[in-house]
This record gives C-alpha cells, structure tokens and sequence, in this order.
C-alpha cells in the first residue's frame, strides 16, 4: 500500500540481493481479473481502489452471504529458483469494515495447485485447499480478535482500517514457516511465532484466499511478492504506470529499488539520470510530447532490460452517462439511475455527473451536480434529460434522453391483498398460520417482527429528535396477543405444471416443474427421474402470504422435504425461481415491487401526531409495502429469492400514444412463453431454469439477471 512495486510480475526478476518470484501492486491494473484475481461465488466483489497513497485491490461484500476471492500464482515459480530452501513472503492487508451481522473473516496463503471452489474456511473438508496451508489468520468474535493457524491460543486484535503487514520466511528444509505480522511501517508487533508444516503438505506458497464474513465487511490488500536472496548484481526492470493526466500532459510514476540507478530516455530524446535517493525510489517522469519513453536501471555490474512506453498526448474524452428507467409510473413520470463507469479511463479518476431535466415549456424540474454513478432523477412531465460527465484533467462528454414516451398501467397482479376466498378459487390450500418467535428459517418473517409501523407523539428526545412510537403489525402472538400472525396459502409443485404457471396469475407466469417429473417421480427400479435440467425431485411449491406476497421456498417437493433414498437434500436447493409476463414487447415494461430480509426491507411509514393506532393499522394494511423496486423491459424475466424475500405487487405498463389509445407496437415481437429459448451458442436452453445472462427467443435477445 504504502511502497510502489512493479504491477503484476511472475516471471523471475530481481534487484541486488533479491530476486523476485512473485509480485503484484495495483499501480497500472484496472480490472482484477485481468490481473488473475478469481472468486467462486461473488467475483463483482472484486475491484482496484485507492487513496492519496496509492492503489490496492479491495473485496467489499456489500449485502451477500460470506464469500471468497483467490489469486493463485502456482508452484511453477519455485522450478529452480530456490537453491538454498528459504524463501521470503509478505504482502499489506487491512481489515477496511467488519461485518455487521457475522464474523469469521479469514485470509490464508496457499500450498496447492487447486483452486478454491467455495468460500474456504479451513475447517470445511469439501474444498482440498481448505486443509491445505501454510499460513492463516480467522476473526473467531464480534469484537475482531483473530486467531493465528488455527490455534485459539494465539490472538491478536485487528484495528478497522488499519493497514498491516505479514511477512513469512519459509524454510522447506525444515518445514516451518517463521511468520511476523505487524503494522504497515514495522513498528508494532501484532502476532510471531514459526509453525511446523505437516510433512504430506507443500512448503510452496501457491496463492493466497480471502473470505469476508457475510453482510458489508471489506478486506483490501497490497504489495504482494514471494522473493529469495540472491548474491548476483541483478538489475530489475522499473515498473512505468501512467498516474495523472492533465488535458494533454501526461504524469508517469516510475519505480525502482534501492539498489539501482534509472535511466531515462524521453519522448523529446532528452536523457537523464535518477538516484534513488533523489526520489525515494518512485520518480515521477512529466511531458506534453507525444513519443516513446525509454527505462532502465543499473546495479552494480547489471543493466536491466528497456522498458518501452509509448505516450500519446492528446485530450481524453470522458465516457457518456447511461440513463437506466428504474421506475415507471402512469404518465411520463419516470425515475432513471444514472451510470457511467471509469474502467476504461486512463488512471481511472473519480467520475462526477451533473444533470438537468427541462420540460417541453422549457421549466427546469429537476437538477444536481458533483453527482456520482448511482444516482437517481425522478421526472414527471414530458421533456429532455441531460447529463454531462465530469472529472478534472479531463474533457467532459454530455448526453441527452428525451422523455417523451407516455405509459398507462395495463395490468397490476397484487400478490400483497389477495385474499384467502381468492387463492382457495386457484387451488390454493391454507396452511397452519405462521406465528413463530423463532428466528431461523421461515419464522423470521413474524420472529424478527420487522413488519411494523410508527406513530409521531409530537415530542422530541434529549437531542431535538422527534420520538415515535413502533407499532408491529405481523409477529408472535405469544411475545403479545396484539401481533397478528400471518396467513399462508400454497399450490403443491406436483400440480405446477406449464398451463397452471402461466395461468394462475395471468398474464405474469410462475415457475413450474419440468417435464412432468415431480418429487414422486422414479424409474423402472425406484430411482429418481431427472428432468431435462439433470434435477430430480421436481420444483418449489408457490406460497403466498396473506399481507406480505409471493414466496419462494427453495426446497423441492409437496411437502418441502425432498430427501431421495436419505441423500439429505430435504433442504434449500433452489435459491431463486424464475417470472415473466406473457403478450409484452420489449417497449413495455414490468415493475416489480419486493420485501427482502423478512421485511426488514419494506415500507415502515410513519403517521402524523394525532393517528389512531386502528387508522394507522388500516392504511399500513391498504399500501404496497414492496419498498424494493426492479423494472424489466417486457421480454425479460425477472427472480424471487427463497424465503427472505416476496413480491408484493407487479405493475405492467404500455405505451400511449398521443390519443391516448394504447399504441400499436406494429412489427415489434410479442413475448410467447412456448416459442423456443436459445443462448448465444444457439443451443436451446429451458425457460424455467435460466442462469444470468443473455439468450434469444423469438429472434430478440433478452437479459436474465
């Protein structure tokens, strides 16, 4: 973090006195995977950041469950370039933001060839490289200890957001690791000790993997490198990164070891030379020339290789905004998120967005500046958008979007209201009434008691703040008799077949079983029939609940134990099911409202002072407390995740033409849930079972997120 090394290098190179076999910095990489960083389970974790010091990879979870990244270098680096059996490991790691809802945060070096393939706890069998390591630190509580090599006896406490440093001195002769973790700067000790490595095991460091503790917990790391002592005078070639950009000058920081000497040959032919200690070791090289810039160090006896960089110095135009409708209402009334990325921008600087929208009587309705990607513009007249990219250094891009489409609501399925009279018609049957304080599972829908409103009592706290009083609607009654518990109706999987799917809730369509294998279905000698997707025991049954909506199980069969011949799949093995609507084109659009987290993520209104807690129960009944919005153009599908999440409401819209009679989408393709699905190899895929990304179905590509 704190020194600046070459990029990304595992070909043998070395200054006087060390040769690296390994190192990788952050200073010119741009995109993680490109520079071999993987992640079995949430890669878009994964991204370069920096600060004033300097860039570094960071893995941010943001909202998922526990999940890993790796980068693995391999034992291949070793081949003959261990003589004497020692070796030299360290990197800069720092523990940005702990987890809000777990702990278990933990970071490992590898010693095998195998790639991870789940999060990598060491303490989970299924994953070779979980038992295969020579150096690890867990976060065993809430209040940041770790522990060192899986040994509880030895802790250490990891400060937010401080950065540290481990260091590992490995001899494969003896079969220790000598291990040093410390502040960045070397002056605290944190943690040291040696660990004798079991002798079925590698003494090759092969790569590293880090698992971040679920929900919001940020891990960043530095300057990674694997090194030995070498007694040659050998001069490293400099790493060249461009870091700053000014309109047609260009700003390189070149690096080099202490040991050597640069040498420079401009764009403009002049040459020169830098001392290390002219510059610390990081010398920053300025020109408006456009040409080819020439480095290369001295050590001792050695002259490293030329480093050829060819710089062209003209303005850079920055990236137009995308303005994405993430909301559609009656009217023009539109809301657009507004996205622009820095991937591809030279240094990647900090993108800022300014916007105005006019309506067509030329009034402003809406503006901002020093924006940033994400934000979102809430228009509700016919008029122009327009969205200008900033950053300095610089020349900034401005687009526009006209609002000039006009929608009416066709269709609104409310899953939230319907009544139980109404799912008994579909073939609904009730089941026991949830009314559980437990919070595991499904009862956390009444058990976290997150279904609830507030009052204002006019008065403030200590502080000015106005005091309101929490009212739970849905919850146990055996916490208070006043809690209501929550309906539940469901239609058994085994009836779920095609026409049911498409019927029940027309024209929004369901999940269904494929093929006519169900969770009963078995073969001539009692095995379980595989549908076209390789899956036995059929799909999930639909469940609506009475005030919250649409929800998804995740686990197969009738009676939601799905277990053939005690193979212990009685459990969730599906996570999320798949919607659409039928008879849309892909000018219409699909609003899609959710609870998430058990309600947690809902609307919780609060009423004015005066509110009568039976008005209030009233009105917070009548509303759509989907608070999480998804729109979808009308050929794409959408997802309910299992058991923590509902739909409430979908709200389908059309155009309107000028007339106000429902616009004719003339020559446009009608989405018809029986023509065939292709992905982008021309394979025909199942519609019930697609995986994120794109495919073809009636000629038109559609996206599946």
């Amino acid at each position: 973090m704190f020194a600046v090394l070459s990029a990304f290098l595992l070909t043998t190179t070395a200054t006087a006195g060390t040769r690296y076999l390994v190192k990788q910095d952050f200073e010119s990489g741009n995109d993680p995977a490109l520079m071999g960083w993987k992640s079995p389970n949430y890669p878009g974790g994964m991204s370069i950041s920096g600060d004033e010091y300097g860039n570094y990879f960071q893995y941010d979870l943001g909202t998922q469950n526990g999940r890993s990244c790796y980068w693995m270098w391999g034992s291949g680096v070793y081949e003959d370039q261990v003589p004497e059996g020692v070796y030299h490991m360290e990197l800069e790691w720092c523990y940005k933001k702990g987890s809000d809802n777990q702990y278990g945060t933990q970071f490992r070096v590898l010693n095998t060839d195998t790639e991870p393939t789940s999060n990598g706890k060491t303490a989970n069998s299924n994953d070779l490289t979980q038992l295969n390591w020579l150096f690890t630190i867990t976060e065993v509580d809430a209040d940041r200890n770790f522990y060192v090599n899986d040994n509880t006896a030895e802790t250490f406490v990891v400060n937010i957001g401080e950065w540290m440093k481990i260091s590992l001195d490995v001899d494969i002769l003896n079969r220790n690791v000598t291990y040093l973790v410390t502040d960045v700067m070397g002056q605290v000790t944190y943690a040291s000790g040696t660990r004798y490595v079991p002798e079925d095991q590698s003494m090759l460091a092969t790569g590293i993997n880090q698992y971040n503790a679920r929900r919001n917990s940020v891990v960043q790391m530095d300057n990674i490198s694997v090194s030995v002592s070498s007694d040659e005078d050998i001069a490293n070639p400099p790493t060249v990164a461009l870091t700053g950009v000014n309109g047609v000058e260009r700003t390189y920081t070149i690096t080099f070891s202490s040991e050597e000497q640069l040498h420079l040959k401009g764009t403009d032919g002049a040459e020169q030379t830098i001392d290390y200690m002219d510059c610390d070791g990081s010398y920053k090289y300025v020109t408006t020339t456009s040409g080819v810039l020439q480095a290369w160090t001295v050590s001792g006896s050695a002259t490293s290789e030329i480093v050829y960089t060819e710089i062209e110095c003209v303005n850079i135009a920055l990236p137009g905004a995308e303005a994405i409708i993430t909301s559609v209402e009656s009217g023009y009334a539109k809301t657009y998120t507004l996205k622009v990325e820095n991937t591809d921008v030279p240094t990647q600087p900090t993108l800022f967005l300014e916007y105005k929208f006019v309506n067509e009587n030329g009034e402003i309705e809406a503006q901002g500046s020093d924006k940033f990607s994400g934000e979102k513009v809430s228009v509700e007249s016919k008029g122009t958008l327009t969205i200008t990219t900033i950053a300095p250094g610089f020349t900034s891009t401005t687009v526009s979007i006209v609002n000039d489409k006009e929608f009416a609501i066709d269709k609104v399925v409310d899953f939230q209201h319907m009544t139980g009279d109404e799912l008994s018609a579909k073939g609904f049957e009730r089941l026991e009434d949830l009314d559980s304080s437990n919070t595991s599972g499904e009862s956390n829908w009444t058990g976290r008691m997150y279904l609830n409103y507030s009052i204002d009592t006019g008065t403030t706290d200590e502080e000015g703040n106005p005091v309101y009083e929490k009212h739970v609607v849905y919850g146990p009654t055996s916490v208070d008799p006043t809690y209501e518990p929550i309906q539940r109706y469901r239609f058994l999987q085994s009836n779920l077949d095609s026409i049911a799917a498409h019927t029940l809730f027309a024209p929004v369509y369901t999940w269904y079983y494929n093929d006519g294998i169900t969770a009963t279905s078995c073969d001539s000698i009692g095995q379980p029939l595989l549908d076209a997707n390789g899956n036995a025991g059929g799909t999930t049954n639909l469940q609506v609940k009475i005030g919250i909506g649409l929800v998804h199980s995740g686990v197969q069969g009738d009676t939601e134990s799905y277990d053939p011949a005690g193979a212990g799949y009685g459990n969730i093995r599906i996570n999320e099911a798949t919607l659409g609507v039928d008879g849309l084109t892909d000018n219409d659009f699909i609003v899609v409202y959710k609870m998430k987290s058990y309600g947690n993520q809902s609307v919780h209104p609060v009423f004015p002072v005066g509110t009568t807690p039976e008005d209030a129960l009233q009105q917070y009944k009548a509303m759509n407390l989907g608070s999480e919005v998804e729109v979808y153009t009308g050929l794409e599908t959408f997802k309910l995740y299992r058991v923590d999440t509902s739909i409430t409401r979908i709200n389908i819209l059309k155009g309107v033409a000028s007339d106000g009679i429902e616009e004719v989408n003339t020559g446009l393709v009608v989405s018809d849930h029986n023509a065939p699905i292709y992905n982008l190899n021309g394979i025909q895929v199942k519609a019930n079972t697609l995986r994120p990304g794109i495919y073809i179905k009636q000629g038109k590509k559609f996206i599946v997120r």
